[in-house]
């Protein structure tokens, strides 16, 4: 049996070398030829070969079993393959024989050794043992014993991944089914970046300070940044103080003056009683009471209704102590409305009466600030031509008395003025005489931005407004301009139907720093205040 076995081994082995050596002489025939018409040919060649043949089956059974696998194992695989060639064709005749694990051998090789099997190095192991007996095992010959010793490397089987040529994902086919199969994707690996450290707060902090190691230019360009940080801050330090220092002022003054006229409000009228020597008795009002309790310098309230002007008017020894201090004593930047410390404004005794007669010029001043704190609304008497009309009366209470004040003039002055047109009002506090007090409210007349129909007589009590303007730079100052209202006289009375002053006498700095060639013209019409109108036209 063994014999037979032997002779039927020996004749498949022949068969599958005569149809390994057609495959091969197809491809060397069809090395010159299209990728595509090489393979079909080495397809027949393989398929003639193995019409061709024709052995009988050798015993036993397993035997022929093994061989129609390896057949149709082959055929399975050269149909897949010349699916894949005609897919894919960059592919060459060598790599079908290599897939195929048939590798082209010289030309001038030579012919196949008898009783040696040249398929031997293409059979698997799991196949040479199912048709090789346990029994009979001692009879097989180990591969690497049964091949001759060659040169060149040993061909491996086309399962070798260095040798097959790339196939994208969409075109790969299974070698096993012939149906195409998805590959995994090629991503190429992304290097890995190594992951800084987290520095903590305090060594950010501290990295903003020159280091030691640091280059000249890196610490130069830490001490500007760290100055730039500092500038920013002193800065948002300076304008954050400012605008809560007038938030303070205002709260502040919103409270005391509601706490005032709410006092005002239970006001009655003072009773004269009979005094021999006709006097008359001045009685504290309800609303000084709650300010004096406040701050004993405070003189009166002054008032413009519908206008942010609505505060305490404070008097001191001197007219810088109210610049920067509130009612409270609080260093603040709007400071509070004061009266010129060397006016009189009812001064009352302990007994109720006048110590000294009031000043004929009354001067408040105060600041003008941006949010229109203090005087910071009247620069819209300059700037808003119905202003005036809306707003020409001032109200203004001593601690005593209320009184009414009705607007006849405001000018801009320039505070360092040594010319011509030098007019310090504020320094007039009281007139010599009738022709000193005319001379006055004419000038004033002259310099008012508008005119009206105000009439203003000697003997008048006169109130002066006094701030700050920026229309002549730091040396500009507006000034305003009152009566007092008579006895029975319309308040409102020749202030609504204010014009233009069409010959406005400006301060010299005015023609200067404006540059409009404009000037004042002196022999223009002019009506002026008094009796006598022909010696006021000068």
């Amino acid at each position: 049996m063994s014999d037979n076995f032997n002779e039927a081994y020996d004749a498949e082995a022949k068969r599958r070398a005569e149809r390994i050596a057609a495959i091969r002489r197809s491809v060397r025939t069809a090395s010159e030829t299209p990728v595509e018409q090489a393979a079909e040919a080495v397809q027949e060649t393989v398929q003639e070969a193995a019409g061709a043949a024709d052995i009988p089956s050798p015993e036993p059974a397993p035997a022929e079993s093994a061989a129609s696998d390896w057949e149709n194992e082959l055929a399975a695989r050269i149909a897949n393959r010349i699916q894949r060639v005609k897919q894919n064709k960059t592919s060459s005749a060598e790599s079908i024989l290599r897939e195929l694990g048939l590798e082209t051998a010289p030309a001038e090789s030579s012919p196949v050794q008898e009783n040696v099997p040249e398929t031997v190095d293409y059979v698997p192991k799991h196949e040479a043992e199912q048709y090789v007996p346990q029994h009979e095992a001692e009879q097989y010959v180990p591969k690497h014993e049964a091949l001759p010793v060659q040169e060149e490397a040993p061909v491996y089987p086309s399962h070798t991944v260095e040798e097959e040529p790339y196939v994208p994902t969409h075109e790969a086919v299974s070698r096993e089914t012939g149906t195409p199969e998805e590959l995994p994707s090629q991503e190429p690996l992304k290097k890995k970046k190594k992951k800084k450290k987290k520095k903590s707060f305090k060594e950010k902090f501290l990295g903003l300070f020159p280091q030691r190691g640091d280059s000249i230019l890196e610490c130069v360009r830490k001490g500007v940044f760290l100055v730039a940080i500092a500038v920013i801050v002193v800065c948002g330090y300076i304008v954050g103080d400012y605008y809560l220092d007038l938030w303070r002022s205002k709260r502040e003054n919103s409270k005391v003056m509601n706490n005032y006229w709410h006092d005002m409000e239970k006001q009655t009228e003072p009773s004269t009683g009979n005094e021999p020597d006709d006097r008359k008795v001045y009685t504290l009002l309800k609303g000084a009471e709650y300010l004096l309790d406040q701050n004993d310098e405070v003189v009166g309230v002054i008032r413009i209704e519908d206008t942010p002007i609505n505060n305490p008017v404070m008097q001191a020894d001197n007219n810088s102590k109210y610049l920067n201090r509130k009612l409270s004593g609080r260093e603040s930047r709007p400071g509070e409305l004061f009266l010129d410390y060397r006016n009189h404004f009812d001064e009352v005794d302990a007994e109720g009466h006048l110590v000294c007669e009031n000043s004929d010029n009354l001067v408040i001043y105060g600041h003008n600030m941006k949010d229109e704190q203090m005087f910071g609304s009247l620069k819209s008497y300059q700037r808003n031509e119905s202003y005036y009309g809306e707003h020409p009366v001032i109200l203004l209470n001593s601690n005593y008395e209320q009184y009414k004040y009705k607007i006849f003039a405001f000018f801009i002055l320039d505070v360092e003025d040594d010319t011509d047109t030098k007019f310090n009002c504020w320094e007039k506090l009281d007139f010599d005489d009738e022709e000193d007090f005319y001379s006055f409210v004419n000038e004033a007349k002259r310099r008012t931005i508008r005119l009206n129909d105000v009439d203003v007589k000697y003997g008048d009590k006169l109130l002066t407004l006094y701030t700050c303007n920026t229309i002549l730079g730091d040396r500009g100052r507006l000034i305003v301009l009152a009566r007092l209202v008579r006895d029975g006289e319309d308040p409102l009375a020749g202030t609504q139907n204010s014009t233009a002053n069409p010959n406005i006498k400006w301060p010299s700095v005015y023609y200067t720093y404006k540059g409009t060639g404009v000037t004042y013209d002196p022999e223009a019409e002019f009506v002026p205040y008094g009796p006598d109108k022909k010696s006021q036209e000068k």
